[in-house]
């Protein structure tokens, strides 16, 4: 009888060891029940103001504004060069899910979403446009309106060797609209002529859509990725069982 209740207790201390090891979840993760499109996106709405405020306990920095450590060129039109450096994009807490899916049984999940952007920074054009050679530099504002992102996740579960199961991301890709409406605004087009440099941003806002593809598309670009790196160390963070209470059966995990 001894050595059962000494066993007992040493069974109860490791579960409360693993127990008091587990991050707390934050209170506005709502895990879901049930694998209904309403539940997860309620959950993605409820989670996203949050999250992009970081989790420092987590090891999860915050995600607006996200800093660009690259610069970003594209090729206009005449083939005028223009480079961004020193960029930020603001605008991740504006995403709201249309839509969440999670399909179980492709291991999928697929968010359907818009968003709001703002990019800024600053920019050098080099090349000519109109009837004017370019050289110049100054500040950069790139504003995206109603951005709509679909973005699927192909994922796994690993238990790791205390038991404990984490999401992985095995892939993911994107595809993505370039929103209803785009403005571009850079200062010092021209020295000292203010009228000719609003007519060639006149004329670099006339093709909105062309402009948001070429630019936004390397923005997006290292947008997702960020995300999603963050987004991994946020299920390495947690557990399975913290962020859903939806039971994990035999075909669904892997042991590391």
């Amino acid at each position: 009888m001894a050595c059962y209740e000494q066993l007992s207790i040493l069974v109860l201390c490791i579960c409360l060891h693993r127990s008091l090891q587990l991050i707390p979840l934050p209170e506005y993760i709502h895990p879901c029940a049930e694998l209904s499109d309403e539940c997860f996106t309620k959950a993605t709405l409820d989670a996203i103001p949050g999250i992009v405020k970081g989790i420092p306990e987590a090891g999860i920095p915050p995600l607006d504004p996200l800093y660009l450590d690259k610069n970003i060129s594209i090729v206009l039109p005449g083939n005028l060069r223009m480079t961004f450096h020193n960029a930020k994009l603001v605008g991740l807490s504006s995403c709201v899910p249309d839509k969440v899916s999670s399909l179980r049984d492709k291991r999928l999940f697929i968010f359907d979403m818009h968003c709001n952007f703002t990019i800024r920074g600053v920019y050098s054009l080099l090349g000519r446009l109109l009837l004017f050679n370019l050289d110049t530099e100054g500040g950069a504002k790139v504003k995206i309106w109603n951005q709509h992102i679909r973005l699927e996740v192909a994922e796994r579960v690993v238990i790791n060797e205390k038991g404990e199961g984490h999401y992985k991301i095995n892939s993911y890709q994107y595809k993505a609209d370039y929103g209803t409406d785009l403005k571009l605004n850079l200062t010092n087009l021209i020295r000292g002529n203010p009228e000719i440099s609003a007519n060639i941003l006149k004329v670099l806002n006339s093709d909105s859509q062309a402009f948001a593809q070429e630019f936004g598309g390397p923005i997006l670009d290292y947008a997702i990725d960020y995300a999603m790196n963050v987004t991994q160390r946020f299920f390495d963070a947690f557990t399975y069982d913290q962020l859903t209470q939806v039971p994990l059966t035999d075909d669904f995990f892997e042991k590391e």
